[in-house]
């Protein structure tokens, strides 16, 4: 009589591990993006005016509509959000490389104008950042997580919306299309 071999599981239980990894990456990453556009693509850009709260002039305000003419990413952020830190080094070198074509704007939503001036010191980062206190920017743009990255082209209309962190190369890319 042949004796019976068991599946002991060396393969299986690390098979089912690495297909669980791979579904929540796919989750997380590749879904977001095949899911529906976001309304606000190819609509004006809704209008604003925030004061500016670091890399500006005291008491100025920044007024979307007067950035006609140029490419504008606005940076839903605050100081708190690990990925809003990454994102911003990333922002900071396109707006450095592309400083006659392109705006970047931080929209910050919930710190205080001496958290933000520390922060934007201590990480080095050029672009102006507002303050949008009550919410009604994030709102107007449906920012739900942060980071949000909202692209205006050049005519005042949303060229693209992104959420989570964008790679810098996926992003030149799109910048590229539109500047």
């Amino acid at each position: 009589m042949a004796e019976r071999e068991y599946y002991s599981g060396k393969l299986l239980y690390p098979a089912i591990g690495v297909l669980a990894v791979l579904s929540a990456l796919f989750g997380l990453f590749v879904l977001p993006r095949l899911g529906p556009e976001n309304p606000l693509v190819a609509k004006p850009a809704p209008d604003f005016t925030l004061p500016v709260v670091a890399n500006g002039d005291p008491g100025a305000r920044v007024r979307l509509s007067d950035l006609r003419d140029r490419v504008v990413v606005l940076d839903f952020w605050t100081t708190t959000c690990g990925p809003c830190t990454k994102q911003a080094s990333i922002l900071d070198r396109l707006a450095r490389k592309y400083p006659s074509d392109l705006t970047v704007v931080g929209v910050n939503l919930e710190d205080t104008s001496d958290d933000v001036a520390a922060y934007v010191h201590d990480h080095g980062l050029g672009y102006p950042m507002v303050s949008d206190e009550y919410g009604d920017t994030g709102q107007g743009y449906g920012v739900k997580r942060l980071p949000t990255l909202v692209v205006v082209d050049r005519t005042g209309r949303v060229a693209a919306v992104h959420e989570g962190v964008t790679t810098e190369p996926m992003l030149e890319s799109e910048l590229r299309s539109v500047l």
